[in-house]
C-alpha cells in the first residue's frame, strides 16, 4: 500500500459490533501500539519512541469489530493541504488522475479511495480531512474539537486540532460517529442556511447543480449573505496566525536543534511566521471574535449552514510549491470558519465540476455532530 509509511501488526479485538469487519487506517499522528508517530518527517520519526498503547479512539473502534490494517502518510507536520510530502513517494489520486490527493490526512484518504480501507482516521487543523475528501470524492467529517478524547492523537497545534474521518459512504461516517462522539440533543433539523456569498467564486456548473440539489431539501432553505468575503478573509487571516503561533512555533526549537531536511512549503510557512508581530496576534484574536459572533447568529440546534467546502477542485500535480502555498490562503477562507469556531463540518461529495470531484459542506452547532450527519443522510435519501 503506497500510502502506508510504517505499520504495526493488524489488530482486531472483537468480531461483532457496529463496525464489524470494517477495515480502517489511521494517520501517522495517532498512536498505534508498538509503532512511533512520524508526523511526515523522517528525522522526527527517527527520534520517537514506540507507543505503549493504542490511542483510546483506536481501541473504541476495535471494540466494535473493526480491523486495523495500516498507519498512513501525512503532510509534513500535519499542516499541508495538498499531500505533497517530498520525504516519501507521491500519493496518487485515483478519483482525479494527475491532480493532488490533498493533505494533511493524505494517506488515510488515499487508502479509502483505493479500496484498501473502509474508513480512515486523521486530524483536521485547517482542512486536513475536509480538503483531501473533496479532492478524492469521498465523504469527510471534522468532529467538534472537544467532542472526542484526543489522548494519543498528536498535533503541533493540539488545542486547535479536531479528529476527523473519511469514508466512501455516509453510513460508515455515521457508524464511526456513533462509536466516537457523544449523543447530540434529540432535536430535529428544520432549516438550512445557504451562505450565498460564498458561492460567488465557484464555477457556474456548480451553482446550477446546487439549485437542483436545494430543490430536494427536506428542510426549509434560507438564503443568507450574512457571511461575506470580508468576513471569510478575516477568518482566514485570523486562523492562519493563530494556528501558526500555536503550531509551527511549537516545533521551531526542535528544528533549530536538529536542522532536519524540510519541505519547501514548511520553509515558506516558517519564513512567514518570522514576520509576525505581537499586534498581528492581537488583531487575529479580535477578528476571531467577530467571526464567532456572526456564526453564532446563524446557528442553533435546529439550523445547519450550507457552504462550499472550498471553491477550487484539486490542483494539478504539476503545480509549483509557490502556487500551492498561495492557494492555501484561498482555501482557508472556507475551512477557517469551522476551525475557528470548533464546529463539526461534513463534506458531501455530491457534485463534480469539470469532471473533477467537488462538493459542499454542512456545518452544525458545536456538539451537534451526530445530528449533522443524520440530517445529511435524510437529505441524501430524499434526492
Amino acid at each position: 500500500m503506497p500510502c502506508v509509511t510504517h505499520s504495526g501488526e493488524q489488530q482486531q479485538s472483537a468480531f461483532y459490533g457496529a463496525l464489524e469487519n470494517k477495515k480502517f487506517v489511521v494517520s501517522d499522528c495517532i498512536n498505534i501500539k508498538d509503532t512511533p508517530n512520524g508526523l511526515g518527517n523522517p528525522t522526527w520519526l527517527s527520534q520517537q519512541k514506540k507507543a505503549e498503547e493504542n490511542a483510546p479512539v483506536v481501541d473504541l473502534i476495535l471494540q466494535k469489530g473493526a480491523l486495523f490494517v495500516g498507519k498512513t502518510q501525512v503532510d509534513e507536520f500535519g499542516v499541508g493541504l495538498h499531500g505533497n510530502n517530498p520525504h516519501y513517494d507521491p500519493i496518487l489520486n485515483p478519483n482525479s488522475p494527475n491532480r493532488s490527493i490533498g493533505g494533511a490526512s493524505c494517506g488515510a484518504v488515499a487508502a479509502v479511495a483505493n479500496g484498501f480501507a473502509d474508513f480512515g482516521l486523521g486530524t483536521d487543523l485547517n482542512g486536513g480531512i475536509r480538503i483531501p475528501a473533496l479532492y478524492a470524492g469521498l465523504y469527510g467529517f471534522k468532529a467538534s474539537v472537544n467532542a472526542i478524547n484526543m489522548d494519543g492523537v498528536f498535533s503541533i497545534a493540539q488545542e486547535e486540532t479536531a479528529l476527523g474521518w473519511v469514508a466512501r459512504n455516509l453510513l460508515d461516517i455515521r457508524k464511526v460517529a456513533t462509536v466516537l462522539t457523544p449523543m447530540s440533543p434529540l432535536v430535529t433539523v428544520e432549516r438550512i442556511v445557504v451562505l450565498d456569498s460564498l458561492f460567488s467564486d465557484v464555477p457556474e456548473e456548480a451553482k446550477n447543480k446546487l439549485e437542483k440539489l436545494l430543490s430536494s431539501s427536506p428542510y426549509d432553505v434560507v438564503r443568507s449573505k450574512a457571511i461575506s468575503k470580508i468576513i471569510t478573509t478575516k477568518a482566514a487571516e485570523s486562523f492562519k496566525v493563530i494556528s501558526a503561533t500555536k503550531g509551527l512555533r511549537n516545533i521551531e526549537p526542535w528544528i533549530e536543534q536538529n536542522s532536519p531536511e524540510l519541505s519547501n512549503e514548511i520553509k515558506l510557512q516558517l519564513k512567514w511566521l518570522g514576520t509576525l508581530k505581537y499586534k498581528d496576534e492581537r488583531i487575529a484574536l479580535e477578528q476571531k471574535e467577530l467571526v464567532l459572533s456572526v456564526l453564532d447568529s446563524l446557528l442553533d440546534e435546529k439550523t445547519l449552514i450550507l457552504m462550499p467546502t472550498t471553491a477550487n477542485t484539486a490542483p494539478p500535480i504539476s503545480a509549483s510549491v509557490e502556487q500551492l502555498y498561495n492557494l492555501n490562503d484561498k482555501i482557508l477562507r472556507y475551512t477557517s470558519l469551522a476551525s475557528l469556531a470548533d464546529l463539526p463540518q461534513l463534506h458531501l461529495p455530491w457534485f463534480t465540476v469539470n469532471n473533477s470531484p467537488w462538493g459542499i459542506s454542512l456545518l452544525g452547532k458545536q456538539g451537534m455532530d451526530r445530528q449533522l450527519i443524520d440530517a445529511a443522510i435524510r437529505w441524501k435519501s430524499n434526492q
